[in-house]
């Protein structure tokens, strides 16, 4: 699971977890590994928290919140291998990995690339990037959010399945084709805007299309279950390579 802060990784990994377990003969387990969570809607079947701590490291080495969660994530790359065994010695059919609320400290340093190298070795891996959409919100930064999942991409090496979160917020519409036109690398989300902002969000545009691959945006409510059939058919398609995934 990932995503950014906020988007609702954490509900999404309770609540999907849940759904599978009371839907199918399917043993789900959601796993933690953000260690500088404060507490958890779930009972996680491994906590990173029992070994690698933010507050057990703020408190032990002097740091303050960001750098004990920055010394975290190379702990987590430093203990990686142990992390892995624990998890694939789960008895579980299904993991739900719940990644740090920073994004960019699984993500965009080695603890995020560390981790899916070694999990793909034993199970087989897929990433949901979970983005989040309030209408009140500007669009410039719904297709923010949507760079994002094809960057996790490619700096990952794990299938994403694209997930927008909260559409009980969205009053009716529906804006994941927005998402859908932004991955693909489609100039038409940017009629009508004008400016510098604008200019690099085209520029951006033109360079996702370069490598962009069939995919389709799942519009869900996290907190009300809506859409989990959808992105349980999603993860059967990536993994038996079967289905349409456009």
């Amino acid at each position: 699971m990932l995503g950014t802060a906020g988007s609702g990784k954490t509900t999404f990994t309770a609540n999907f977890s849940r759904w599978l377990n009371g839907n199918f003969l399917i043993k789900s387990c959601p796993v933690n590994l953000d260690p500088g969570a404060s507490s958890l809607p779930y009972e996680p079947s491994y906590d990173i928290r029992d070994i690698i701590s933010v507050e057990d490291l703020m408190r032990r080495e002097n740091l303050g919140p960001n750098g004990a969660i920055v010394r975290a994530a190379d702990l987590i790359v430093d203990r990686s291998e142990d992390i892995v065994e624990s998890l694939t010695s789960l008895d579980c059919d299904t993991l739900i990995i719940d990644t740090p609320g920073q994004m960019e400290i699984f993500a965009f340093r080695p603890t995020g690339r560390a981790l899916c190298e070694r999990l793909s070795r034993g199970m087989r891996l897929l990433s949901i990037y979970l983005g989040d959409y309030d209408p009140k919100r500007d669009l410039e930064d719904l297709l923010s959010s949507a760079f994002l999942a094809k960057i996790l991409e490619l700096k990952l090496g794990v299938k994403v399945i694209p997930v927008l979160n909260k559409s009980d917020l969205w009053g009716g519409r529906d804006f994941s084709d927005v998402w859908e036109a932004v991955l693909r690398g489609e100039m038409s989300v940017l009629e009508g805007r004008n400016g510098v902002y604008a200019d690099a969000l085209q520029d951006l545009l033109k360079a996702i299309s370069s490598f962009r691959s069939p995919i389709r945006v799942i519009p869900i409510s996290a907190k009300y279950f809506q859409g989990f059939g959808e992105v349980f058919d999603s993860l059967n398609e990536a993994w038996c390579s079967c289905g349409d995934m456009t």
